[in-house]
């Protein structure tokens, strides 16, 4: 039936804080300061879950808030900053998403707000004190309260030309909100006009309301169950949105800017709610406001009579969207609507089969039956060779008019995409019924598997594939040391979804890299059980302007958890002392300084950017271990790339010129993966290692084997070069000493059975030499189609200086191809690159030639 209505203390204290505050009963509110005591018991956790040690937790049974410490510098990541004394996370206690807000700034965030007071109604324990200054200056409160009703009080420290202003947060025992009031007060002796207005960072996969006047302000995120509304009382909410922000105005008195005269005050209260989902902000709302509303559930269901878990259920209201949710794992969605709405219903399955078309449930009054045709499934188990669970990336693609699925956001953790990420192999996944085409896959030391899938509703299909091992790269490992997720603050991905992308595509060393905070991947791999199959430790990209020159990424160091930025270096405007403070953290400690992305030409050559060469950055030099040379096929490309109208340094020749000139830092790529949808994998170091299992990699030998050079740095085929001269040999990164004036150089490639190669280049002294230029079509004998060697010779050298010698190897008629996705990486050349072997002609010692390879040395980019 269409239209039919349905609802959606301190330290003297902290031994005993475990006995002093049990969960609280059912009726209580606290307000504590987050401390290694109370931390497990009231930190929040989500995937946007910012909270550190000093911030303050006010909860009810329902609600948790944490606001921030109201400091200087308090910022809760790279791109979410100034947030002392503002919301930084919020939830609903009972819903699974858990945190998904970056940040509600209440008022200004540039009003350098300060503790003022607890105020508390009926209170059963109240133990608030300032304790002795710390390096802000400001006395640091702990707090210990419980009563029915707690209000955190904060204040802007005063200042000539704005007004007081004051913040309140109040929780009740019995709120699903938190009310938030700010006080402006003119103690000026002038006129001041002031605009009431707060920001709310919601985004990537958070719907919002439509831009205008409204009395109801919303944000949800169907995808992460959660969402948030802003109710302001005696007033409307005009809002404004964009891709991160919502901005809300509030027009007192009809009129965006309010004066005020001297002595004179305004305020303003809005609830702020958190909740699963929109059904949920909407009730509250409502109930706020003095509708009338009534209970009900839906059931959704498929034909077989089983419960439809994760069904977007939407509800319209003159064609526009008023509500919307999500299915439990009973397939049920309960909740409140105002009593005798009428709107349009629509139930949407996970596999994408829609219903407008409800019943009553039988014996249940006021809940509804949705039906839905049955999907079909696919039941997947994928092995290693030793028939036992592998990792995958399984790639599902349909055919012959059948869509392909789309099981989730890019900032999605195990079905993301097209895509589903099993951390063992072994899932089961509803699919709509239809063929489709199926890539499995686990990194190219493996060949994928191209299959077929044909799936019939109701019915499952099962999926079998042993992967099998063909490239052998005994003594090296894979490594990606550049790559992100949501703690980073430049994107909403999921950090665990990062784990799972990185380990599917069978990297097995990757240090965790957030911007401008140190984290760990450690929980995501204990969680799946699967630390042995990947090695990782705490490591940071340090951000900061001007750009791109100030990237800079560092492992390992040392977590400090739960503090400002996780025990983080600070950032710098100056490239010099951002980059001597990361290479001296931790007391000088032994790590892996990276520069990330770098224009080249202005770091090492043109400091002021004016376009004349001047000594660069010099101060950078000595800290740098080694240096983001990508991409690598323009490698066969000039010194300086001409696209679209405009010239562009090409970093990876620029490098070589940086060789011949003396500088001799190894060369590395990395993704720098922000999302989960193929984000990871197609770039990646090979690194020599002492050991072939991940679960036995040492740190430390990553480090000092990157910092040597012994790295071929690939976006697939595995490279081996070493050169022999005399008995002696040398790898990448290594010095040989020429030994009656020829070497021999021995270069193998192998492939799995999703991309080639045809071209086998020899660089001496950064220039591809003539006579060392092997591809298919001119020496077919030196290349197999067949197996995964596609390539392997022993090149004699003859060298008449000292030649530092690098090999590259590409895939000039291949592609990454469908393993990596349309859209994305699939069109990129196979293609690897070795780091140089310095090879002595004259015994006298290596030294570069100062060549600049047929180009000026490059300037900064314009």
């Amino acid at each position: 039936m269409r239209g039919t209505p349905f609802a959606g203390c301190l330290a003297a204290a902290a031994l005993a804080l475990a006995t002093a505050m049990p969960a609280p009963p059912t009726r209580a509110t606290d307000l504590v300061t987050l401390s290694p005591q109370t931390w497990d018991s009231y930190a929040p956790v989500g995937k946007e879950a910012d909270a550190i040690y000093g911030d303050f937790a006010l909860r009810n049974d329902r609600v948790v808030a944490v606001i921030a410490r109201p400091v200087r510098m308090r910022n809760a990541n790279m791109t979410v900053r100034d947030v002392g004394g503002m919301i930084i996370d919020l939830a609903r206690r009972d819903s699974e998403g858990g945190d998904q807000l970056q940040a509600f700034y209440a008022a200004s965030p540039t009003n350098d707000f300060q503790f003022a007071g607890v105020e508390v109604d009926e209170p059963e324990i109240f133990d608030v004190e300032r304790n002795e200054p710390d390096g802000t200056n400001r006395a640091r409160p702990s707090m210990l309260v419980r009563a029915r009703s707690i209000t955190l009080r904060l204040i802007s420290k005063p200042r000539p030309d704005r007004p007081t202003v004051e913040l309140r947060y109040t929780l009740g025992d019995d709120a699903d909100a938190v009310t938030v009031e700010t006080t402006w007060t003119n103690d000026t002796g002038r006129d001041l006009a002031i605009e009431p207005a707060d920001a709310l960072r919601a985004e990537r996969t958070f719907e919002k309301a439509p831009d205008g006047s409204s009395s109801l302000f919303w944000v949800a995120d169907a995808h992460f169950g959660q969402a948030y509304g802003v109710l302001p009382e005696g007033v409307e909410v005009s809002s404004k949105s964009d891709a991160r922000y919502s901005y809300l105005d509030y027009p007192i008195g009809g009129s965006d800017e309010v004066v005020l005269g001297p002595g004179e005050s305004t305020s303003l209260s809005r609830r702020l709610v958190p909740a699963a989902d929109l059904f949920e902000v909407r009730a509250v709302a409502a109930e706020a406001q003095g509708v009338e509303q009534s209970e009900g559930s839906l059931v959704v269901r498929d034909e077989s009579g089983a419960p439809v878990e994760g069904a977007d259920v939407l509800l319209r209201v003159d064609g526009e969207l008023y509500a919307r949710g999500r299915t439990d794992a009973e397939g049920r969605l309960s909740g409140r609507l105002p009593a005798g709405m009428e709107g349009e219903p629509e139930v949407v399955a996970p596999w994408g089969d829609s219903t407008t078309e409800f019943e009553p449930l039988d014996g249940e009054p006021g809940t509804y039956v949705a039906t839905l045709p049955q999907p079909g499934y696919v039941v997947a188990e994928i092995s290693g060779e030793d028939g036992g669970p592998i990792p995958c990336k399984v790639q599902f693609k349909g055919k012959n008019g059948t869509e392909s699925p789309d099981f989730g956001p890019d900032s999605g953790e195990v079905a993301v995409g097209n895509l589903y990420y099993s951390h063992d192999g072994r899932f089961r996944q509803a699919l709509a019924p239809g063929q489709y085409d199926v890539i499995i896959s686990y990194g190219p030391e493996y060949d994928a598997v191209f299959t077929e899938l044909a799936v019939d509703r109701g019915a499952e299909a099962g999926l079998t594939a042993t992967l099998v091992r063909t490239v052998d790269t005994t003594g090296w490992v894979s490594s990606d040391f550049h790559s992100h997720s949501t703690p980073s603050g430049d994107n909403t991905a999921s950090q665990l979804g990062r784990v799972l992308n990185l380990l599917c595509e069978h990297v097995e060393f990757a240090p965790c890299t957030e911007h401008n905070r140190l984290s760990t991947y450690v929980p995501h791999l204990r969680a799946l059980g699967v630390e042995r199959l990947m090695a990782t430790c705490t490591g940071l990209e340090l951000t900061n302007r001007p750009l791109p020159l100030n990237h800079q990424n560092a492992f390992p160091l040392a977590l400090r958890e739960h503090t400002q930025d996780g025990g983080a270096p600070t950032i710098d405007d100056d490239p010099e002392t951002q980059i001597e403070r990361l290479a001296l953290w931790d007391g000088h400690s032994d790590k892996l300084v990276q520069v990330n992305h770098p224009d080249l030409g202005h770091m090492f050559f043109d400091r002021n950017g004016d376009g004349q060469q001047d000594q660069g950055f010099r101060g950078m030099f000595g800290h740098m271990d080694v240096i983001e040379v990508h991409p690598l096929h323009t490698i066969f490309e000039p010194a300086s790339i001409d696209r679209d109208g405009r010239s562009y340094n090409n970093t990876i020749v620029n490098w070589m010129q940086l060789l011949n000139q003396g500088h001799r830092i190894p060369g590395v790529v990395n993704t720098d993966a922000h999302y989960n949808l193929h984000g990871s994998g197609w770039l990646r170091n090979d690194l020599k290692s002492p050991t072939d299992d991940p679960s036995e990699i040492d740190v430390m030998d990553v480090v000092h084997a990157a910092e040597a050079g012994q790295v071929v740095m690939t976006s697939g085929p595995f490279l081996e070069v070493v050169a022999r001269s005399d008995g002696a040999e040398a790898i990448p990164g290594g010095d040989l000493e020429l030994a009656g004036g020829s070497a021999t150089l021995r270069v193998k490639v192998q492939c799995p059975n999703w991309f080639d190669v045809d071209r086998v280049q020899v660089f001496l002294n950064g220039k591809p030499s003539e006579d060392l230029d092997f591809t298919r079509e001119s020496t077919p004998d030196a290349f197999s189609s067949e197996g995964a060697v596609r390539f392997d010779r022993e090149i004699p050298l003859t060298l008449d200086e000292d030649t530092h010698v690098i090999v590259a190897t590409i895939g000039e008629g291949s592609s990454l191809g469908p393993v990596f996705g349309e859209g994305g990486h699939a069109d990129d050349k196979p293609v690897a690159v070795s780091n140089p072997i310095f090879i002595d002609a004259d015994g006298d010692g290596f030294e570069p030639n100062g060549d600049t390879l047929g180009a000026p040395l490059p300037t900064k980019e314009n």
